[in-house]
């Protein structure tokens, strides 16, 4: 695992963080979720197929992305270029001037329709990353609040939530971008992170104290994030705010020993104790000192971690 960080001041943002508010879709879950009645899809006519295809190719969101991998290829339809309204869902118009569409559902996650009617409708099954659980238990320990909010069906958000040992005024579902956002502006006290994968996510980004995404190859948020994080588990989230106390932690004891180290050359040389050799050899020794104080802070930091059982520790990139 590998966390870059692209914003300078991010580690004393962490140290005021009480609060890490999730998306599922992709960030709590893995990537592209499995499409759970494929099905379905066999029973899609060519040009349905066609249009659905029209639909997701290109586009980067998690179902798009898993149902351009159901469809296979072959043709698209001639038409209009393709519409997306965030959190809505994707539309065309045909050479025939009929409408098609890829939206949200009620009782499934994605349901085409042709001029109106249903066509089809898509169900998928989302997977947890590695170690979210042990993750939301870590954070929780450590007296940092944990919030879900996703645009999708209650029913499935419920599920995750549960996995995770959510309460259920710990998670929304069916939420907008903008309610989103609203929601983040609302809880937060300069003490949120937020950390989510998709265009939806966009306006919370800029509700919160700091914001990371995973890179995924398929979202513009890692341009607009505070950090962004290689691979599938999410234990970054308590090693981030590990390490910016620990690094609070050093700072503060080399200022300690830089204030005490010049107030004692200072009387020494008032003093005349101090000579130009003794002067010469104490100040390379001064800055081995400081070198080996940070490093002694942050290998006391691993071996607590060590005895805590924790996974490896994150590595971080400037």
């Amino acid at each position: 695992l590998c966390v870059f960080v692209r914003r300078l001041g991010l580690s004393k943002r962490m140290l005021r963080v009480r609060r890490v508010v999730f998306d599922k879709t992709g960030t709590l879950t893995l990537e592209n979720p499995l499409l759970d009645n494929p099905g379905v899809m066999q029973g899609l006519d060519e040009t349905a197929r066609a249009a659905l295809r029209t639909l997701v190719t290109g586009n980067l969101h998690p179902v798009s992305r898993s149902l351009f991998d159901a469809t296979g290829p072959g043709r698209q339809l001639a038409g209009s270029e393709v519409r997306e309204v965030i959190g809505q869902g994707l539309f065309f118009t045909d050479a025939e001037g009929a409408e098609w569409a890829l939206e949200r559902g009620r009782e499934a996650d994605a349901v085409l329709r042709h001029g109106g009617q249903e066509r089809a409708a898509f169900r998928f099954r989302d997977e947890l990353r590695p170690e979210s659980v042990e993750e939301v238990q870590r954070l929780r320990q450590r007296g940092v609040a944990v919030q879900v909010l996703s645009g999708d069906r209650t029913e499935k958000v419920a599920r995750i939530a549960g996995q995770l040992g959510l309460a259920e005024t710990d998670w929304r579902a069916g939420m907008t971008p903008e309610e989103k956002a609203a929601w983040v502006a609302r809880h937060d006290q300069h003490d949120t992170l937020y950390v989510g994968d998709g265009a939806n996510d966009s306006l919370a980004f800029d509700a919160a104290l700091c914001a990371g995404s995973p890179v995924t190859g398929r979202s513009f948020l890692e341009q607009k994030a505070d950090f962004f994080f290689l691979g599938h588990s999410l234990r970054f989230v308590s090693g981030l705010i590990a390490v910016a106390r620990t690094h609070r932690t050093a700072t503060r004891r080399v200022f300690a020993f830089s204030v005490s180290y010049n107030l004692a050359t200072v009387v020494a040389g008032l003093m005349g104790l101090l000579n130009p050799l003794a002067a010469a050899v104490l100040m390379p020794l001064s800055s081995l000192a400081t070198l080996a104080l940070v490093a002694l802070t942050f290998r006391t930091r691993r071996q607590a971690l060590a005895a805590e059982a924790a996974p490896p520790e994150t590595v971080l990139a400037p």
